[in-house]
Formats: structure tokens, C-alpha cells, sequence
């Protein structure tokens, strides 16, 4: 009596073509929820990192600002014990407290053309109060990607949301 047990080169090369088909159908719309994942990612990162700005600078009793790239941000005490001795100039100069600095994920980029006519130019900080003295009304932050955008907003009382 023989068994035959396993599969036929032609069960396995079905298989594999209704393997691939499906891959091929689902991959598109994988793609496009991980980016929007990770725009909403960076934008909760980025609100989460104001939020520990505005404590910290309570905290410290001093300014904590926040300057702007195109792929990231850093978030420093900015108590003038650098270059020039300037509190609150929004420049990291010497040595002065690096708290985080912040490399957006791929893809994701903060356009500073957009905010070079905003409230928040490229830099904004918050005072030993918690709030944002250099904003008039709501400074925002944009965050883009190829699904879309989110934006942080900050308000002078040192609210942060996600619009």
C-alpha cells in the first residue's frame, strides 16, 4: 500500500498566484494607512514634546524653545548660559541643555516656507509660566506627507491641539 503525501508542483504554483493576487490587491491601501499612521504619529510625538516643553520650562523656571527643520525639531533650555549670555533668544548657543531632539519619521517633513509668515517662524518657546509670550493668537505647525497633512496648533496660553 502506498501513501502519496504532499503537494503537486502544480497545487504549490496555484497557491503562490493566489497568494501573489491577493498581495497585489491589498498592498495599495497598506500603503496609504501606513503613511497616514505615521503623519498621525509624528503629530502626537510633536504635541507630546510642546506639552513636555511648556512643564519643563516651569520646571527649570526659565525659557524652553523650540527650533524648527525640515525633518525634525529640537527642544532646548535656553537660559542664556551660552555664547553671549542672551535668555530667551531662541538660539541653542554653547551650553545650553538639549532636552530632545526630534528626527521625523520618513516622508514626513515640516514645511517652513508655510510658517516663515506664521506666528511661529521656524522657532517658538515657552517662559517659566508655561506660556508661549511670542504668540499673538494661535501659532501652528504643519506636518505633511503624501497622505495629507495634520497640524499642531499652540495657542499664547500654551494649549496644544491636533487639528
Amino acid at each position: 500500500m502506498r501513501r502519496d503525501s504532499g503537494l503537486t508542483a502544480y497545487e504549490v504554483a496555484v497557491t503562490l498566484a493566489i497568494i501573489a493576487l491577493l498581495a497585489t490587491v491589498s498592498m495599495p491601501s497598506f500603503l496609504k494607512w501606513l503613511q497616514t499612521h505615521r503623519l498621525r504619529g509624528a503629530a502626537i510625538n510633536l504635541m507630546a514634546d510642546l506639552e513636555m516643553a511648556k512643564i519643563r520650562a516651569i520646571r527649570e523656571g526659565s525659557f524652553v524653545s523650540l527650533d524648527f527643520f525640515a525633518n525634525g525639531y529640537q527642544v532646548f533650555i535656553d537660559d542664556g548660559s551660552g555664547v553671549g549670555g542672551v535668555t530667551g533668544d531662541m538660539e541653542r548657543n554653547g551650553t545650553e541643555g538639549l532636552i530632545q531632539d526630534r528626527r521625523l519619521p520618513t516622508g514626513i517633513s515640516i514645511p517652513l516656507d508655510e510658517m516663515a509668515g506664521s506666528e511661529i517662524d521656524g522657532e517658538m518657546r515657552f517662559n517659566s509660566r508655561g506660556l508661549a509670550p511670542d504668540l499673538a493668537g494661535a501659532g501652528l505647525i504643519p506636518l505633511v506627507n503624501e497622505s495629507g497633512r495634520k497640524t499642531v496648533r499652540v495657542n499664547r496660553l500654551g494649549s496644544v491641539r491636533i487639528q
